[in-house]
């Protein structure tokens, strides 16, 4: 990861982290938007005041200045000016490793500073600002907040989840990771609606949580380790069941290298979970991709050994191909040869077909699950690994995740 994509999932952390606090501190129907219309953090009082927060992370800035806050300055200072007379405080919540702890108010002398700046990047947000604008009456509206580190923050919103005592849940490596995921899930979504959010529906989605959840975000925090190991445990007793079916899907862009890793993942489960007699269930693996994809996968995998069902006749597509039995070559209880060892699906192409049956357990190695794929009835596992080291740790097919 380089360092400016390494900065800026901090960023994003430290804000749903700062977000998750802020649920877990407010009463348990005051309703908090996530990425609201204002700022990061939106959160209505029961009376219509809105106090709206802006988090900035800045591990590596050695002291602070203003100019560290002048875009969100500004753009607060924007969003005043279109409408003085609407009930909304504003804060910065910032970390700069020089200065913690502390709150105050912004000063006439700064707001003026940042209206005054010549930096090309906020230029356009200066003149966005409608006019007339009191920078001494909108000082007095927003406070400027130093927070703790990341790693500190991480521990207060766990102590916080703590005091909801959730009966038999693991508070760092299943109810943390679950809220993180939740927060940054809602963040991505269109409708504002859809990421508002209050105490009491965090608790219910926390209360019904059992399974760690590994995303981009979870591997970012600093008990990654512990995570990857509480997966790793939590599916050994799926696996270790040989008459499961499972689907895989595998979003391409989600996990490293996927072209150059993905026949030796496939060829690796195989080799341990369907090589048995008493493997009756073949794996199917859905990919985020077209079938001319799916046509070059299968291709590899045969001059592997390993020969797959795309349900393609011709140029059509036939469900009941697809979803077909292969047939057995047995002897003395031995399988010699079976027709194919996995089901290869197209779902760019055919993105209804995981609809026509259902499988035991759904592996989904994304950040987050389709909202057109139907889990129901399905044991889930949302495995969103970084690479295929930690997916194949998780899942037992390797011993290290480094």
């Amino acid at each position: 990861m380089t360092r400016v994509a390494d900065s800026t999932i901090k960023g994003f952390l430290y804000q749903f982290n700062k977000t998750l606090i802020e649920i877990l501190d407010s009463e348990p129907d005051k309703e908090i938007t996530i990425e609201g219309v204002i700022e990061d953090i939106d959160i209505t009082s029961n009376t219509g005041e809105v106090t709206a927060i802006q988090c900035k992370y800045h591990e590596s800035a050695s002291s602070f200045t203003t100019s560290l806050i002048y875009k969100p300055l500004l753009q607060m200072a924007e969003a005043y000016s279109k409408s003085p007379t609407t009930k909304i405080k504003y804060k910065i919540f910032i970390h700069v490793p020089s200065e913690a702890g502390s709150v105050r108010k912004i000063t006439q002398t700064e707001i003026d500073a940042a209206l005054s700046t010549q930096d090309v990047n906020y230029l356009k947000i200066v003149q966005r600002i409608s006019q007339p604008f009191c920078s001494s009456t909108f000082a007095k509206l927003v406070d400027l907040e130093f927070g703790p580190s990341l790693d500190t923050i991480e521990d207060i919103a766990k102590e916080k989840l703590d005091l909801l005592k959730i009966k038999s849940s693991d508070t760092s490596c299943i109810l943390y990771p679950n809220a993180i995921s939740q927060i940054a899930k809602k963040s991505s979504l269109t409708d504002e609606a859809h990421r508002k959010t209050t105490k009491l529906e965090i608790e219910k989605f926390l209360s019904g949580v059992t399974n760690t959840v590994i995303t981009k975000w979870t591997l970012a925090l600093k008990n990654k380790k512990e995570i990857l190991q509480s997966m790793r445990k939590q599916l050994k007793s799926n696996l270790n069941t040989n008459s499961q079916s499972r689907y895989f899907y595998f979003e391409q862009n989600s996990i490293n290298d996927f072209s150059n890793n993905i026949v030796t993942f496939i060829s690796n489960f195989i080799s341990i979970y369907h090589c048995k007699p008493s493997h009756i269930k073949t794996p199917l693996f859905a990919i985020d991709c077209n079938r001319g994809t799916i046509e070059d996968l299968a291709f590899r995998l045969y001059k592997k050994g390993i020969k797959s069902n795309t349900g393609l006749i011709g140029n059509n597509f036939i469900p009941e191909e697809f979803y077909k039995e292969p047939l057995l070559k047995k002897s003395s209880n031995r399988i010699e040869e079976r027709e194919f060892h996995v089901r290869l699906l197209a779902l760019t192409d055919y993105p209804n077909v995981l609809a026509h049956k259902k499988s035991d357990e759904f592996f989904f190695i994304c950040n987050a699950i389709p909202t057109n794929v139907d889990t129901s009835d399905t044991n889930v596992h949302l495995v969103g690994a970084n690479n295929f080291n930690e997916l194949e740790y998780v899942m037992y097919l390797r011993e290290t995740y480094e």
